[in-house]
């Protein structure tokens, strides 16, 4: 009886044990696949619309993962790196500057193939500067009007792979801003359908 009972006892241990084992083994699979849906890219993005019915730039930067070869989401930032000479109310020429930075979200379509399409939403906040003068875009103290705010940006996008580390990246979309204080700046001045390009960088298969 005794023998019976040791029998069992080591038999559920043994079964125990190589369950553990496919366990770990089905771990560690799930851990290499993941590592291996997970690709970390950086990119450099010029965005081109209008600001005061004149025609300006952001120059940017952003960087995140790719999930499984579809879902973004990481961090941008942009900023102008010279004034927009402007004419605000009394003011006939107003030196602005504007800066952003927040996360993004976002899905790419047929990522492997060639030529393929995706969307993206970069939500953040904004600072804006302005001046009389022409004064270097890191002296905000000589500013005479500074506004904070939100910027909400959905985008759709095309993009071509030119090789394993590189795309080239095109899309249209569409910048909404939102702040207290429009005694001078308005939301008609900043809100604006965009054009963006920028090449991406990363590990990409």
């Amino acid at each position: 009886m005794k023998r019976m009972i040791f029998g069992f006892i080591l038999f559920l241990g043994i079964n125990t044990l190589n369950a553990q084992i496919q366990n770990n083994e089905s771990d560690t699979s799930k851990l290499h696949i993941l590592k291996n849906d997970i690709k970390f890219y950086g990119g450099l993005v010029h965005q081109h619309q209008d600001f005061f019915n004149k025609a300006f730039s952001f120059q940017g930067v952003e960087t995140g993962v790719i999930l499984n070869h579809s879902i973004l989401a990481g961090v941008f930032g942009a900023m102008f790196v010279s004034n927009l000479d402007a004419t605000v109310i009394d003011y006939p020429n107003f030196y602005i500057n504007i800066r952003q930075a927040g996360l993004f979200v976002g899905n790419m379509i047929n990522a492997k193939r060639i030529l393929h399409t995706g969307w993206q939403i970069n939500a953040g906040c904004f600072s804006l500067t302005g001046s009389e003068t022409d004064v270097g875009i890191f002296n905000a103290e000589k500013s005479i009007t500074r506004l904070n705010g939100l910027v909400l940006s959905p985008q759709f996008y095309a993009e071509l792979n030119i090789n394993r580390w590189m795309k080239l990246r095109t899309g249209l979309s569409y910048c909404m801003y939102s702040f207290e204080d429009q005694s001078v700046i308005k939301n008609s001045n900043l809100n604006n359908v965009s054009l963006s390009f920028g090449f991406i960088f990363g590990k990409f298969n």
